[in-house]
């Protein structure tokens, strides 16, 4: 599937609004990742290949590329929404676990620096830094079976079917949405 490579970035941000302001304790949850779409007003300019791999029994990662063909605008913005359905029907309502709309480099900044960043050092060339990014270059990012830590991630997330939609604007508009499930972990 194809979209644009803030994609890649902005599902990074959106899986960490699940764990945004709680603790690190043993959780009492497992989630795994369904599938993926998305879409791009403009591919020329940023576009993006992804898709969920799996990596052993029950374990799941995305891999694939994206590909920035201008610097990434500092007047691009960025929200994340997220819905929840306990049978993955048509029946989605709107969770608190969201990104509300802001600049794509504050939500690099903040959530991606501080609850995703660690998580992509392994599996990708995605941005590291220690400060503040303040220009993201065109180039081509790759990323393979990356999973994100849920060490940061709430003690206790309801069971249930969960679609995260990570929405740009500006420059280039993008949809992309992420599906996965929520059970509670047998010990």
């Amino acid at each position: 599937m194809y979209c644009t490579g803030l994609t890649v970035l902005t599902a990074f941000v959106c899986i960490c609004q699940l764990a945004a302001s709680l603790n690190a304790k043993a959780k009492s949850w497992t989630y795994t990742l369904q599938e993926t779409s998305c879409r791009s007003s403009d591919e020329s300019i940023i576009k993006a290949e992804t898709r969920i791999e799996r990596m052993g029994r029950g374990e799941f990662g995305l891999s694939g590329s994206l590909t920035l063909a201008v610097q990434l605008p500092e007047d691009m913005e960025v929200e994340v929404l997220a819905y929840r359905s306990t049978d993955g029907g048509a029946n989605y309502k709107l969770q608190p676990y969201s990104l509300p709309r802001q600049s794509i480099y504050a939500a690099i900044n903040s959530f991606y620096k501080d609850m995703i960043m660690e998580s992509a050092a392994n599996c990708s060339n995605l941005p590291q830094f220690k400060d503040k990014l303040t220009v993201v270059e065109p180039q081509k990012f790759t990323y393979e079976k990356c999973q994100v830590s849920t060490d940061a991630f709430p003690q206790y997330v309801p069971d249930g079917f969960y679609k995260i939609n990570f929405v740009t604007y500006g420059l280039v508009e993008v949809v992309w949405e992420l599906t996965l499930t929520v059970e509670k972990k047998t010990f």
